[in-house]
């Protein structure tokens, strides 16, 4: 059911759960802090809505007080295409429980593709985009925010003649991008990208070469920097030639670039600068191991740690993206662990 005075849709799931998503328009901005969970937090916080005896007593007090400011509106925590990917490889109730919470308490909440945010950051770098991206943007009520390509922007200016107005058609729009988020995330059903998987086993794969033949090469540790760097660009080469295009560059402007100044532009970007320290800190650590999940992990808590107020994220990407703060802009407050960040939560919802 939707509420126009709200701009609120209520739905019933089959297990009698009752979701409240907001709809929004697009004049609505985020308006609160914004706390990002790692989807191993999500579980806790599953843990605590079922009661379940898995989570400590001092955990679940704070997993309810997160529940509570939630519902009265003083923080966001928005979803993202990592939870989706994670949770929609399980089934049964181990997917249920968790996915219904996270919708629930998203309440259609979501930061956008860490795919978009690095092909914007590039744009506005090379000059071709005016103004650097913020958080109201990254973190969004809009439509297939999910997704790698801009679908809302893509489907403007085709609407057939005799058809719904422009803020009708927007709202149609909103109303079934709700449904099908919650649709989407509920399934029981377990979906496993066999593709995407191979394509983030070689991702981390070449990583871990890359880091041992840093540990077995004097020549390559003597110039570690230029190595990481290296491979850091070739990481999404393709994003950088087409934002140099787009900017007008020349071929002799973005050789100049790439050899003089890529290194300390880079640096100075929120998300792309974090995952250039986060690359070049695992690269000096051969001993750790890469795996396909880092692919993920990676993305989005650069961009979350980038743009949101507070991450609460896994052991050890929490741990590297810690030890880069100070050489890139300033971003979100760190923490592993909920019990540790909550005063942090509570101290951003207050203001």
């Amino acid at each position: 059911m939707f509420v126009p005075r709200t701009s609120t849709l209520t739905i019933e799931l089959i297990s009698g759960t009752v979701l409240t998503m907001q709809i929004g328009t697009l004049l609505t901005s985020v308006d609160r802090p914004v706390v990002y969970l790692d989807p191993n937090h999500w579980i806790d916080l599953a843990r605590y809505c079922i009661g379940s005896s898995q989570i400590s007593g001092e955990r679940a007090q704070v997993c309810r007080r997160i529940v509570e400011l939630v519902e009265a509106g003083q923080i966001i925590l928005p979803v993202s295409g990592a939870h989706l990917v994670e949770i929609a490889k399980k089934a049964g109730r181990q997917r249920r429980d968790v996915a219904q919470v996270m919708v629930k308490y998203s309440q259609g909440w979501q930061m956008i593709s860490p795919l978009r945010v690095r092909a914007h950051e590039l744009l506005h770098l090379f000059g071709a985009e005016r103004s650097a991206l913020d958080k109201s943007q990254v973190f969004t009520l809009a439509p297939h925010a999910l997704w790698a390509d801009d679908r809302t922007r893509q489907q403007r200016g085709k609407r057939p003649q005799g058809a719904f107005s422009a803020e009708v058609q927007g709202l149609f729009n909103r109303i079934t991008w709700a449904e099908a988020l919650v649709e989407t995330f509920v399934d029981p059903e377990p979906t496993v990208s066999d593709i995407g998987a191979e394509i983030a086993e070689k991702w981390a794969k070449s990583f871990e070469e890359l880091a041992t033949h840093v540990r077995n090469t004097p020549q390559a540790r003597q110039h570690l920097r230029e190595v990481t760097r290296v491979r850091t660009l070739n990481d999404f080469s393709q994003d950088i030639a087409q934002a140099a295009l787009a900017a007008g560059w020349s071929t002799e402007q973005f050789r100049q670039w790439w050899t003089l100044r890529a290194e300390s532009d880079l640096i100075t970007v929120p998300m792309l600068g974090r995952f250039r320290e986060l690359v070049h800190l695992r690269v000096s650590n051969a001993d750790d191991k890469w795996h396909r999940n880092d692919l993920n992990d990676t993305l989005f808590l650069c961009t979350a740690s980038a743009y949101a107020d507070i991450v609460v994220g896994e052991k050890k990407m929490t741990s590297y993206l810690t030890r880069a703060q100070g050489k890139v802009p300033d971003g979100a407050k760190l923490f592993r662990r909920l019990e540790d960040a909550l005063p942090a939560i509570e101290a951003a919802a207050a203001t």
